[in-house]
């Protein structure tokens, strides 16, 4: 107890879920360990070496750099996933997104340049691109 630290082994990875709640507007940069929710707004960079999910409700005005990404909201700036962006149906992107893998639900809003990198590492580029909703 006293004297002796308790150490956390390197190959655990950290398993914490930080939160920017609907009302919260955050000027900076956010950089995390874990994973992030967003559903407020993000005037600035994210850095996240988890899993970055943005709500229906979220503004991020800045770069976003995650291991994965669900997007749900509305970003302008680059956005870097080392590997699966899901795009939800709510969201409106403008961009440059660099991924391994990108889903895309119909009725998605994307002004972006797409850079994807095939299963051998190398880089297949989609040019710029404006989706826009489809009328039901």
């Amino acid at each position: 107890m006293f004297g002796r630290k308790e150490e956390t082994p390197k190959n655990q990875s950290i398993q914490v879920l930080n939160s920017i709640a609907v009302g919260t507007i955050i000027e900076g940069n956010v950089r995390t360990e874990g994973d992030l929710r967003v559903d407020g707004k993000v005037i600035g960079n994210i850095i996240c070496k988890g899993r970055l999910v943005s709500g229906p409700s979220s503004e991020i005005l800045g770069d976003i750099l995650c291991v994965n990404g669900n997007l749900e909201g509305m970003c302008r700036g680059n956005i870097q996933v080392s590997e699966v962006l899901k795009v939800a149906k709510s969201a409106n992107i403008d961009g440059i997104i660099s991924t391994k893998k990108l889903t895309v639900e119909e009725g998605a809003v994307m002004q972006a340049k797409i850079n994807m990198s095939n299963s051998s590492g190398n880089p297949v580029v989609v040019q710029k691109t404006n989706i826009p909703p489809t009328k039901s």
